[in-house]
């Protein structure tokens, strides 16, 4: 009986993700035109810097999100220039535990009756916030906030953060090819 608990648990697990698909919300300038960036550096010194909580501040995920966002803004058509850079990029994350909920019924009952048990999921909720600022007239011009539900111990691999960057920077304006 315990197992057919932890299967619906585990499905309304799986539920809750999948229902959970990644939010991204992005403001930008009106009428801005994006297509006279050509490079972008990091905000503090064209040294990438992290805001966010201090587990993912290793220097495997830093370097992770490093080369995702290089080759997202490359495949926009921007480079990374540290030296006179066009654009100014500042990340951050925020993550926050969540409480999700699961309902069933009894495991001894054995008829329909309302599913009145109810289980407690703990998820972490991602908040990863992109913000682009025009060096020149030193004001942001684009932001890219991404939310999204996860485990409680995300994997961390350069996959996973490859997505979170692609989908931060879903909607930012490809360059137009010459």
């Amino acid at each position: 009986m315990k197992t057919t608990r932890l299967v619906l648990i585990w499905f309304a697990m799986l539920l809750v993700a999948a229902s959970c698909a990644v939010k991204v919300r992005t403001l930008r300038l009106p009428n801005h035109d994006f297509s006279k960036y050509q490079t972008f550096c990091w905000l503090e010194s064209c040294e990438f810097t992290f805001r966010g909580p201090d587990y993912l501040n290793d220097s495997l995920v830093r370097s992770y999100m490093q080369k995702a966002i290089k080759s997202e803004m490359k495949r926009k058509g921007i480079a990374f220039n540290s030296d006179n850079p066009d654009l100014l990029m500042d990340v951050q994350v925020v993550m926050k535990t969540d409480t999700g909920y699961a309902y069933h019924r009894p495991d001894e009952v054995h008829q329909f009756i309302p599913f009145t048990n109810r289980e407690e999921v703990l998820l972490l909720k991602g908040t990863f916030i992109i913000d682009l600022i025009d060096k020149q007239q030193g004001k942001m011009v684009w932001r890219s906030v991404a939310i999204s539900y996860f485990d409680l111990y995300p994997a961390l691999t350069q996959a996973n953060v490859d997505r979170a960057v692609a989908a931060a920077l879903q909607q930012f304006p490809r360059k137009k090819q010459q």
